[in-house]
């Protein structure tokens, strides 16, 4: 790992590198703000869900959605997740307003789910319901994508289990999971684009200059990720280099947090609607 840190930062150029007095050293204040603790909760529910799925079990998973767990909690957390990985707004109004269709839409459901075979037309009226709170999600774009993701995986759930009572037919289940996959597939790509793209591709190193005659090896290397200035102080012959591989060091730590905490749940979700798709 170190060495092929080494080996790219020796083919990176140089910064630019500025030369400062030290009288001039208090009037540069930067500051770089630490992103919060993200919840990972909504992952491994949107994992289950989609389990499930592939192995018809949507009975148990929509019991365990609705019943058991704080599906409009879950919601919640995964477009905070998001929203705090791009840094993006969202419309602050509308999340107030998705929340309490799912609030009211959580009762419809646990109502459906205690005698399914006899609630046919309620069925349809939750779906209805469903389909409009997914709609609402996808207006959020990107920071909406967690979200969508288990609202669209627990709408297929339901949608199945539509089909194992014989309401509808299973191309209509397959149809969907088609339509949300395409859709997330073509978002998610932008999860890259607000974090690890906002990257400055250059820093600019500053050599604090030393009171006697000798070179000072005392260094502050800034770049910019789009939202913050980041600082890296360095002391060292050659703190270009030092400057060169911190960022990249942090190009990497992005790239694993995006993956981590949305991309990779995501995809991997993906696969397996596929693979329930192309089942039916």
């Amino acid at each position: 790992m170190l060495e092929e840190i080494e080996a790219k930062v020796a083919k990176m150029p140089p910064p630019q590198l500025i030369q400062v007095p030290p009288k001039s050293r208090l009037a540069l204040t930067l500051h770089e703000s630490y992103p919060q603790g993200l919840t990972i909760t909504w992952q491994w529910t949107l994992a289950k869900v989609s389990e499930a799925l592939v192995a018809r079990n949507t009975a148990e998973i929509l019991e365990l959605l609705f019943i058991q767990l704080d599906y409009t909690q879950l919601i919640g957390n995964a477009v905070e997740d998001v929203r705090s990985l791009v840094r993006q707004p969202a419309d602050e109004n509308l999340l107030i307003k998705i929340e309490a269709k799912l609030d009211s839409f959580k009762k419809l459901m646990g109502e459906y789910l205690k005698q399914p075979q006899t609630h046919t037309l309620q069925s349809n009226d939750l779906l209805d319901e469903f389909n409009y709170i997914i709609q609402e999600l996808q207006s959020l774009d990107v920071v909406g994508v967690g979200a969508f993701m288990l609202a669209s995986g627990s709408y297929l759930a339901l949608l199945q289990e539509q089909a194992s009572l014989g309401e509808i037919e299973w191309s209509c289940v397959k149809k969907q999971a088609i339509k949300y996959s395409q859709y997330a597939a073509s978002v998610t790509p932008k999860l890259f684009r607000l974090t690890v793209g906002q990257i400055d591709k250059a820093c600019y190193c500053i050599n604090w200059e030393a009171e006697s005659q000798e070179r000072s090896m005392q260094y502050e290397c800034h770049y910019f990720d789009g939202k913050d200035m980041h600082l890296f102080l360095a002391i060292s012959p050659n703190a270009e280099m030092e400057c060169n591989k911190h960022r990249l060091l942090m190009f990497q730590s992005v790239t694993d947090k995006v993956n981590q905490t949305a991309v990779k749940p995501v995809r991997t979700a993906l696969k397996q609607w596929q693979k329930m798709a192309a089942s039916l």
